[in-house]
């Protein structure tokens, strides 16, 4: 006995297939596995057990990997009548070479030694009856292999009661190719999967995994990632006085103004995901890949490796109606759907390849005439519901997504508000006009000024060290905040980057306080310095707990909502929220893009990618 394991099917059909013929009336004696003196009782290998419903075709997986299809109406009882109920399935495996010598299941016929591929029983029955196999409409038995050998036969086992095994009555393996569990299936792109592995942690999965897989897949029918970062708001805000793109527009600064950083143009924010494609076959629709791996298609040469390989190829064609050619004719052989793919594909590429398909002849699965008729115009009706249920869950996460990005508004807004009413503050202090806005004249009149345009500069030593940094200064003299800008987080200055300068009393005391978080912990530097006087300083933070820092900053927090380091540092809290959330639905717009690229892969269009992201 050799212990190659290949393709079995030492079909148990066993006793079955005996009492079948011209038997249908008699009281059947029930099927053992193995008698009450069987000396092998304690190390045969064990049965398993499962259930399944007689009115509907079924399929039974083992542990070890074979597979049993129970088509509807299988099973007949003692009076030749086709049962339909909950049928009692018992399956034992044999195929390593220890579970055959554990079990005894020498490899004989009649005294002739066999090359074995390996061996299973099993048995039906219902409440307790035994069953027999409809011989019109039998059962199919596909047991693992990893090579198929030219010339194995299946043979019947009969067990004598010392657990003598003798294989008789030989029959020719079936040609029809077999329909295995989608789950077994490599129904992905090219390179999909790997990708998903790459994108690794995405949302709450931390690791990749076949669902994942396939539900990111799908959703690529209805989206290429571009809704996640539509509609962000810009939270990069401060007071618009001193920045370069501000604008007046009615006698009122715009939402722009306000902005640190200029908004990025749409046309910069869009890239070769949201081009138009022009080309006539841009990649299979995930949603048609969706249809067909599903229980109508579970028992037709869709749910076979030979189709699998075909389907790798499909996907690199581009074109839709090949894939529609096996979807929409199950009836036919295999080779004549490769024949009339090659003709849709003529001139590609990849004609060759559905020729080679074609010189294998392969034919189909068995009873396939029977499960094309159940498919008769399911494929359609099965994408149109699969478009629906998709588009449904798009529409669903889009508003979640909406809702965010009012909240972040409003925020927005209220900050805006709140920024207005801190530069208005100062510039009524300083003796404007200041009814609305518009052009000003900072220099009507001849009497000498006690303020003027100054430059400041803060550097924060070690600042990589630090999640976010917060850099005030604050003009004691006129009880007024001012929050620095920054561009690397290291260096904080007033006004704009270009000028780095802003009004501010001459000669007067001011501090400098800035504050920084690293995880749960906060620092703090608060240092005194003469505006004009100091205009470029470096600090260094130290630890606080965040009760120390509000003691400290006690002193400067008694001034008008507007410059308050309290009331700032609130509104900082929820844009840092914010923008750990935009930096992220970023980072899931580039993975969902770069999946969806690998499902469209003959598109002609391609835009600028994108440079930058707006936080």
């Amino acid at each position: 006995m050799k212990n190659k394991l290949c393709l079995l099917l030492m079909s148990c059909l066993l006793l079955l297939s005996l009492t079948m013929c011209n038997e249908q009336t008699k009281k059947l004696s029930e099927l053992v596995k193995f008698s009450k003196n069987d000396p092998f009782t304690a190390s045969v290998s064990a049965s398993h057990f499962y259930g399944i419903d007689a009115k509907q075709d079924n399929v039974v997986e083992g542990d070890n990997g074979t597979i049993i299809v129970f088509p509807r109406g299988c099973f007949k009882n003692t009076k030749g009548e086709i049962v339909e109920g909950n049928v009692k399935i018992e399956l034992s495996e044999s195929l390593s070479l220890d579970e055959m010598i554990l079990s005894n299941l020498t490899t004989q016929s009649n005294g002739q030694p066999l090359e074995t591929d390996g061996m299973i029983y099993f048995n039906a029955t219902l409440n307790g009856e035994q069953l027999t196999v409809n011989k019109d409409n039998p059962v199919h038995i596909e047991i693992p292999t990893k090579e198929k050998k030219p010339g194995m036969m299946a043979y019947k086992g009969i067990r004598d009661e010392k657990g003598n095994m003798n294989w008789v009555d030989p029959k020719a393996l079936d040609t029809f190719l077999v329909p295995i569990d989608f789950s077994l299936l490599d129904f992905l792109p090219e390179g999909f999967y790997t990708a998903v592995e790459h994108g690794m942690p995405y949302k709450n999965h931390q690791t990749a995994n076949k669902e994942l897989a396939d539900s990111l897949y799908y959703s690529l029918s209805v989206t290429n990632g571009s809704e996640l970062v539509k509609g962000l708001v810009n939270t990069d805000l401060n007071e618009p006085y001193y920045n370069k793109h501000n604008q007046v527009v009615k006698g009122k600064y715009t939402k722009q103004s306000f902005n640190v950083k200029p908004q990025l143009p749409d046309t910069l924010m869009r890239d070769s995901s949201n081009a138009t494609d022009t080309c006539k076959y841009c990649g299979i629709d995930p949603a048609m890949i969706k249809a067909i791996k599903s229980g109508k298609y579970q028992h037709t040469l869709i749910a076979t490796r030979e189709f699998e390989i075909r389907l790798k190829v499909i996907f690199k064609t581009c074109h839709k109606d090949v894939l529609e050619v096996y979807a929409k004719n199950t009836g036919k052989n295999m080779y004549e759907l490769d024949s009339m793919a090659e003709k849709l594909v003529h001139d590609n590429r990849y004609s060759h390849d559905f020729t080679r398909f074609y010189e294998q002849h392969l034919t189909n699965v068995k009873n396939a005439d029977k499960y094309a008729s159940l498919l008769e115009g399911y494929y359609e009706k099965q994408l149109r519901r699969i478009h629906e249920k998709l588009e449904s869950a798009k529409e669903k996460w889009v508003k979640q997504l909406d809702k965010k990005n009012r909240e972040a508004e409003k925020d927005a807004d209220e900050y805006r508000k709140l920024l207005w009413e801190r530069e208005k503050y100062r510039m009524q202090t300083y003796g404007f006009n200041w009814t609305e806005m518009g052009w000003i004249n900072i220099d009507t009149g001849t009497i000498p000024k006690t303020w003027g345009p100054q430059r400041l500069e803060v550097t924060i030593n070690n600042a990589a060290a630090y999640d976010r940094i917060y850099t005030y200064v604050v003009y004691t003299s006129i009880k007024s905040l001012y929050r620095l800008n920054t561009d690397d987080n290291e260096l904080f200055y007033v006004g704009n980057k270009d000028e780095k300068k802003m009004l501010m009393p001459k000669h007067q005391a001011a501090f400098a306080i800035a504050i920084a978080y690293k995880g749960e912990n906060a620092f703090l530097f608060i240092q005194q310095f003469e505006t004009g006087t100091n205009e470029q300083f470096s600090l260094s933070l130290d630890l606080a707990s965040l009760k120390e820092i509000k003691l400290k900053i006690k002193s400067y927090d008694r001034y008008a909502k507007e410059n308050r380091i309290s009331a700032d540092l609130e509104y900082m809290d929820k844009f840092f929220t914010e923008q750990k959330r935009q930096k992220q639905l970023w980072k899931e717009r580039d993975f969902i893009r770069d999946l969806y690229n690998i499902t469209r892969p003959c598109r002609e269009t391609q835009s600028a990618p994108v440079t930058e992201h707006v936080y």
